[in-house]
């Protein structure tokens, strides 16, 4: 707590309640050239949330470290809660990590694809976006597909839409776009609970896409071809190069009016 006081923390820290990330990187704090430290003041939660553990959602990420008696200790970040600091300041208190708490590897992934998907967002094109907003039942498709997924977050690893060629297409009206759906599940911690899991998240989804634009040969704005769910062990590079990861965050979180911001994202954790 001294230390975020020193480093003109102290107006949003209260001990006990709140922890300061360090999100530079590491080579970054190293250069005597970078002028400052970005950190974010991270709450303390009692549990995490699926939602918003690896890395799925945008602007809200649940951090598990491990301190030195086993417990875990869960932090949330939000990016709103950035702040820089001159690295002057770092320096004139000598400040060093807490030793008694440590990152796992898989959880400095998932910070890290947080940190990134915030700027790494691919964009879908401007016509598929308006035609996923078609309304149904007083919400748009983008909504509803959401809401479908939400039991089923906690072993879905990514939800991936392909539209092949029509990728960067505005298509006129008429044209539909012919969509791939991949729901890749957690198969190593997931096994086959999140196999059948995400299988009945495909099924709910293709039926909804039925009934909102029709079976692929009768579409005219989206046509879906195939929902699957996929092993995030049998996803290649290759694969994930042709695809975009659509953040199904967006739709939980959105504000009316939405924000300036297209629910997609780099490769998750």
């Amino acid at each position: 707590m001294v230390d975020a006081h020193a480093l003109g923390l102290g107006l949003v820290f209260d001990e006990g309640e709140h922890r300061v990330v360090v999100i530079s990187h590491d080579c970054d704090l190293a250069n005597d050239k970078e002028p400052s430290v970005e950190c974010i003041v991270a709450d303390i939660v009692a549990t995490v949330d699926p939602t918003f553990a690896r890395a799925r959602n945008v602007r809200r990420l649940h951090l598990c470290y491990t301190t030195g008696e086993g417990h875990t200790l869960v932090l949330e970040l939000r990016h709103d809660a950035r702040t820089v600091v001159h690295t002057a300041m770092f320096d004139a208190i000598a400040a060093a990590p807490d030793a008694s708490v440590t990152l796992n590897a898989d959880e400095k992934r998932a910070l890290k694809q947080w940190l990134a998907a915030r700027y790494g967002r691919p964009a879908f094109p401007n016509a598929f976006e308006s035609r996923l907003r078609r309304k149904h039942k007083g919400k748009t498709v983008e909504q509803l597909t959401g809401k479908l997924l939400e039991p089923y977050n906690a072993h879905l690893v990514g939800v991936f839409f392909d539209l092949d060629a029509a990728r960067f297409q505005d298509l006129d009206g008429g044209e539909p776009y012919v969509l791939r759906i991949t729901l890749a599940y957690d198969a190593t911690e997931g096994g086959p609970v999140a196999r059948a899991a995400a299988e009945k998240a495909a099924s709910e989804i293709s039926d909804l896409f039925t009934s909102v634009y029709g079976k692929p040969e009768d579409a005219k704005e989206i046509a879906l071809e195939s929902c699957v769910a996929v092993a995030d062990t049998r996803l290649s590079l290759a694969d994930l190069r042709k695809i975009d990861q659509w953040r199904l965050e967006y739709i939980s979180l959105r504000t009316d009016p939405p924000e300036g911001f297209l629910p997609v994202g780099e490769t998750p954790a």
